[in-house]
Parts: structure tokens; C-alpha cells; sequence
């Protein structure tokens, strides 16, 4: 027997003891499969809906003027503008980037102290913010005239009280984490400890209070035991009340004046407006209602073809929940990895169901259906999964060479979609043969009834 023989005996007997399995004990199976869905979509408790994801809007920083009320932006064609470009912004955010490489890092070095000297910046760039003031012929205009002035915090924030701003202005950075403090951040004996005391224990998808100081994504900052390439960066963010040009020019020079670098980038030429949405929109869900419609409708048709099955709608619902599970399921399973998703749902999701595809679906029950009627329900379907089981082994492996062909393009997009694609064919797999193969046996007992 060769090993394409002895492989295939082998996947043909699984599969007939997981049909048994299914058509033993439908109704824990089907609990363990609720539990497992639920556990792998949590994460999408803190994720926004598909379409309510912030978007964002370019425009010239060359005399900008906040857009009127109701008379719209000043630049760029009035029909690439969005309806939500007018009236006056919340906030002005402008960071201040700081990246710095140690190096030569000596292998008996430990981390706690050579982050160290890269992290004591902070302070004295904080200090030099803090005291700027731009002197004109209009007076003296210092930061706390322009800032964002905060006052109390909210109530589930209190318990940071010593970590974030309060009374004063919004101006966050790494110094934070010290109360802005040189002497306390010099005593401190374990700084990476101090930074990372605050991390939740929990699973955590939204940004922590360690992303929101060092202002950007934690896994970018460089700032732990792990870090090989050396690089530490964080950002210290201050909160405009308004858009001051001539006062961000003036401590633009004024920090590049105090700290010259050949590797300083001065980026001006767009201001980024970025809106957060408040509920989703009928146009957002157009794309994802019409998907599962025809979804649905397709599933139904073809079921509608085969006999022996006591239900077609309850078998097109099953067949419609299956993918709709296992796309939410991939998502929340990614963002469990840390792989949170930048693509627009609408965009990703229409195009992961073509992916997942329902072929399986239709074949296992086209295949317990022709199996001799007279045999035992449980039979049936071990017999009907038996024998598709090399198809779908093959079409299964083939799907995933295609995907990691696609992966290896070094394309981000294309890599991201990737990403998402392997997960959600593992869980449509999984949910395959557990929660549907299990609704057919239930479905195929009620016909024999």
C-alpha cells in the first residue's frame, strides 16, 4: 500500500468515527460548538461594528481654516469632501517623535538600564514644551493659551489620577508613567516594570494606558525584554484647543534649533481630520446585508434539488450561520493574536465568504443523502463524511497553498487578508464538521420519523 493509500485510509477512518461522533450526541455537540463561538468572538465586544471604524480626511496645512458650519471645507473638490467635514474640530493633535537606537548594546547590558537614557529625554522635552512662548507683535502667546485645557477625569479613569493630566493641559508622553518627575524616574529601579504595571491581565483589544502615553502601539516602542532590534521610540502628544500655525512653527524651530538631528523629518504638508463615527449607517450595511441575502438565497436553491432532507430553509439557516460564524470567528480569533484588523469590514468580509465558499456544505450533504436509506442515521452520516473525506482533504490543502502563495507577495494588504483568510477556512472547517454535520444528522432523523 503507498502513502497516498495509507494517508487517505487514514483521513476516510477519521472522518467516519467524527460522523459517529456527531450523530451520537447531536446535542452536546452543538453546545460545545456555541461555547467555542462565543469564546472566540469576545474580542469583538471591543471592536468597532463593520463601517463604525474612524475615517480619515486630508487636507492642505497650507492656509488651513477650520471648516464653517454649514458653508463646508475651503479645500479640495466639493465631491471628494465627506458630509461630516464641517464645523469646527473637538481637538488639534500634534506629537513630537522621538527615536532612538542604542547602540553598540554589549551582550552583558540589561535592558532596564539602557532604556534607560533614551527614556530620560522625555523630561527635558516636556520642560522645553512647557515653557515655550512665542513672542510677535500680537503679545506673548505661551502653550496653556493654546492647549486643550482638561479638568475633571472621568469616572472610570480615577484610578490613574497620578497618570494622566488633570486641571491643566492635555500633554501626555512617556513621563507620565513618573509624574513628569526626573528624581522619581531616576530612583525607580525597574522602569520596564513601572511601564507595563498598568497592562491589563485580561485580554485587551482597545489601546492600553501604556499605547496612550508612549503614542503609538506598544509593540512599536521598543520597550521590553524582548526587544532585538534596539530601537526605542514614543512620541509626547499635546491636545490644541486650536490650530495655531504660527506658534507650532515657532516650537517646531525651536526643538530642531535645541536638538539638531541629520535624521529629522519635518512632515507639514497635510493636516489628517479624523472622525469617529456615532451609530452605523443603512450604507454601510448594504454591502454585508446583500452578501447574506444571496448567501442565503444560493444555499436554499441548491438544497432545493435535493430530496432527503426534511428542511431546506432550517439547512440553508445552518449553512448561513456557519459562515457567518466562522467569519466572526477569524476576526476575533486575530484580534486574540494581536492581529486587529485595519481593513473595513464591508471591504474584507463579502470577499472572505467567496474564500470560505460553501462547496463543503453542499457536498457532505449531497453525500449523506445518497447513502442507502436503510441504514442507521448514525451510519449514514459517517459513511456520507467517509467518503468525501479525500475531496474535501485535497480542496482544503489546495485553498491554503493559494493563500500562502498570496502571503508571500511581501504585499501588506494582500498579507493582512491572507492572515484573516487561513483562520476563517480553519474555523469554517471546524464549524463544518461539528455544527452543521451535526444539524444534517438532525435533519436526517427527522426525515426518517
Amino acid at each position: 500500500m503507498t502513502l497516498t493509500e495509507r494517508l487517505r485510509e487514514r483521513i476516510s477512518r477519521a472522518f467516519y468515527n467524527h460522523g459517529l461522533l456527531c450523530a451520537s450526541y447531536p446535542i452536546p455537540i452543538i453546545l460545545f460548538t456555541a461555547l467555542c463561538i462565543l469564546a472566540c468572538c469576545y474580542p469583538l465586544l471591543k471592536l468597532p461594528l463593520p463601517g463604525t471604524g474612524p475615517v480619515e480626511f486630508s487636507t492642505p496645512v497650507k492656509d488651513y481654516a477650520p471648516p464653517g458650519p454649514a458653508t463646508g471645507p475651503q479645500h479640495g473638490d466639493p465631491g471628494e469632501r465627506p458630509d461630516w467635514y464641517v464645523g469646527a474640530p473637538v481637538a488639534y493633535i500634534q506629537q513630537i517623535f522621538v527615536k532612538a537606537t542604542v547602540s553598540p548594546w554589549q551582550k552583558n547590558f540589561l535592558a532596564v538600564d539602557v532604556f534607560r537614557s533614551p527614556l530620560s529625554r522625555v523630561f527635558q522635552l516636556v520642560e522645553e514644551i512647557r515653557n515655550h512662548a512665542l513672542r510677535d507683535s500680537s503679545g506673548v502667546r505661551s502653550l496653556e493659551e493654546v492647549c486643550l485645557q482638561v479638568t475633571d477625569l472621568l469616572p472610570g479613569l480615577r484610578k490613574l489620577r497620578n497618570l494622566l493630566p488633570e486641571h491643566g493641559c492635555l500633554l501626555l508622553s512617556p513621563g507620565n508613567f513618573w509624574q513628569n518627575d526626573r528624581e522619581r524616574f531616576n530612583a525607580d529601579p525597574d522602569i520596564i516594570k513601572t511601564i507595563h504595571q498598568h497592562e491589563p491581565k485580561t485580554l485587551q483589544t482597545s489601546a492600553t494606558l501604556k499605547d496612550l502615553l508612549f503614542g503609538l502601539p506598544g509593540r512599536y516602542s521598543g520597550v521590553n525584554l524582548y526587544n532585538r532590534r534596539r530601537v526605542v521610540s514614543y512620541t509626547i502628544t499635546l491636545g490644541l484647543q486650536r490650530y495655531d500655525s504660527r506658534f507650532l512653527s515657532s516650537l517646531r524651530s525651536r526643538l530642531k534649533l535645541l536638538h539638531p538631528s541629520p535624521n529629522c523629518s519635518l512632515r507639514e504638508e497635510n493636516v489628517v481630520h479624523v472622525h469617529f463615527k456615532e451609530e452605523i449607517g443603512i450604507a454601510e450595511l448594504i454591502p454585508l446585508v446583500t452578501t447574506y441575502i444571496i448567501l442565503f438565497a444560493y444555499i436554499y436553491f441548491s438544497t432545493r434539488k435535493i430530496d432527503m432532507v426534511k428542511s431546506k430553509w432550517g439547512l440553508a439557516l445552518a449553512a448561513v450561520v456557519t459562515v457567518l460564524s466562522s467569519l466572526l470567528m477569524s476576526v476575533g480569533l486575530c484580534t486574540l493574536f494581536g492581529l486587529t484588523p485595519t481593513l473595513n469590514g464591508g471591504e474584507i468580509f463579502p470577499y472572505l465568504v467567496v474564500v470560505i465558499g460553501l462547496e463543503n456544505v453542499l457536498v457532505l450533504t449531497k453525500s449523506v443523502v445518497s447513502t442507502p436509506v436503510d441504514l442507521e442515521v448514525k451510519l449514514r452520516i459517517a459513511q456520507g463524511l467517509s467518503n468525501e473525506s479525500w475531496s474535501i482533504m485535497k480542496n482544503m490543502a489546495t485553498e491554503l497553498g493559494i493563500i500562502l502563495i498570496g502571503y508571500f507577495t511581501l504585499v501588506p494588504a494582500i498579507q493582512e487578508f491572507c492572515l484573516f483568510a487561513v483562520v476563517g477556512l480553519v474555523s469554517d472547517f471546524f464549524l463544518q464538521m461539528f455544527f452543521f454535520t451535526t444539524v444534517l444528522s438532525i435533519d436526517i432523523r427527522r426525515m426518517e420519523v
